[in-house]
């Protein structure tokens, strides 16, 4: 018995899928990109820092000069920043970056982590979604595993979280905001007309009385009993986890050698000697004065000294409310709670980690790692 198969083929459709499929091939051959993965070298600063200010714009406090790059890239006492950037050779330009700065991390144990903090990354209007954000960080964390470095961490925000997550990032912990409200009266009526205002330069004394030295007048002043009490403080403080080490060198690049921003030092006397001091940077965020406590060392951690030492510190604040985080455990943060800050509802701060090479402290614990804002603001 003999059985006709009637054929399906249908030359009209046919012809319009090998349209579509031809279309479809020379979009995809039209859209890619040739460029070069090039080290970050000193000499290519100025290519740089004009793809940075085309793409990100420039902010009070990192505003992309060759003096903020220099503090933030070169001099810092971790070691000078690895990097990568794009370059397209038809166009001769720089179109995409992604810089990691050193950095190091002490466990209570001793142990030094070694680390890079993710911050500039930076790819050309003319260029985006074209792979190369993902390209230059999959050559960068190859690179730095091969290197090394332990870890890689950051504080991204909502929008570039995804990113990160894709490409291996973890988020450790979610850090909690602690307030303080110094003038109730002031921020109720500011708040009552909120509403986003342009940057503008900070005034030194419009935030601060004459008790709170600029960063660069504390060192002068109490130079060798500030080196006294950083490390008496680091020495019998309680470390819950990874902290960065805290020492002379260290304070004076963080603090004092920052190229756009002054902080202020709240020094702390008994009996007319040094036996602690707070770290204080201004800040002005929807109009409202906000004054971040980035640090803060005890030459004795018992509660009675640091009690009195926030309360009389307040006295000499213009600011509307005061902002930190230490984290649990810490003798910094039951100082916070016993000096009833609160924290901030709905605003934790995203740490997130990249694990590169193994060691023995377990890094995406969040119970394991001891930060102040002066580790986690952004550079």
């Amino acid at each position: 018995m003999l059985y006709h198969v009637k054929a399906s083929f249908d030359p009209p459709v046919v012809a319009i899928k090998l349209v579509f499929w031809f279309i479809v091939t020379i979009l995809i051959m039209s859209n890619q990109l040739n460029f070069q993965i090039c080290p970050y070298r000193l000499d290519v600063v100025p290519i740089i820092l004009k793809l940075l200010k085309k793409t990100l714009g420039e902010g009070t406090a990192t505003r992309k000069t060759n003096d903020f790059w220099h503090w933030k890239h070169t001099v810092n006492p971790f070691g000078e920043s690895y990097g990568l950037y794009a370059w397209h050779d038809e166009k001769r330009i720089a179109i995409g970056l992604r810089i990691l700065m050193r950095w190091q991390f002490e466990s209570p144990a001793g142990e030094i982590i070694h680390a890079v903090r993710a911050v500039d990354t930076a790819t050309h209007p003319d260029f985006q979604r074209r792979g190369i954000f993902s390209a230059l960080t999959r050559q960068a964390l190859d690179n730095l595993k091969q290197e090394g470095v332990h870890l890689v961490f950051n504080t991204p925000n909502q929008y570039s979280l995804p990113g990160y997550l894709k490409l291996g990032w973890q988020v450790v912990a979610k850090l909690p905001m602690y307030i303080k409200i110094i003038s109730p009266l002031s921020m109720m009526l500011k708040i009552m007309r909120l509403k986003p205002v342009a940057q503008q330069p900070i005034q030194f004394d419009k935030y601060f009385s004459s008790q709170i030295l600029t960063w660069q007048e504390f060192a002068k002043k109490y130079q060798t009993a500030m080196s006294m009490v950083v490390s008496n403080s680091e020495q019998q403080r309680k470390h819950v986890g990874l902290r960065t080490p805290r020492n002379l060198a260290y304070l004076q690049w963080r603090y004092g050698e920052h190229p756009h921003l002054t902080y202020g030092v709240y020094p702390f006397k008994k009996e007319g000697e040094l036996v602690g001091f707070a770290v204080l940077r201004p800040n002005i965020r929807y109009g409202l004065r906000e004054i971040v406590l980035t640090d803060l060392f005890l030459d004795s951690h018992m509660s009675q000294l640091g009690n009195p030492f926030l309360k009389t510190m307040r006295n000499h604040l213009k600011s509307d409310y005061l902002i930190a985080h230490f984290s649990k455990g810490t003798y910094e943060q039951k100082i916070l709670s016993s000096m009833r800050f609160l924290p901030i509802p709905r605003k934790p701060m995203i740490f997130t980690v990249n694990v590169l090479n193994a060691s023995s402290h377990h890094v995406l614990c969040s119970e394991n790692w001891d930060m102040t804002l002066g580790d986690l603001e952004i550079f």
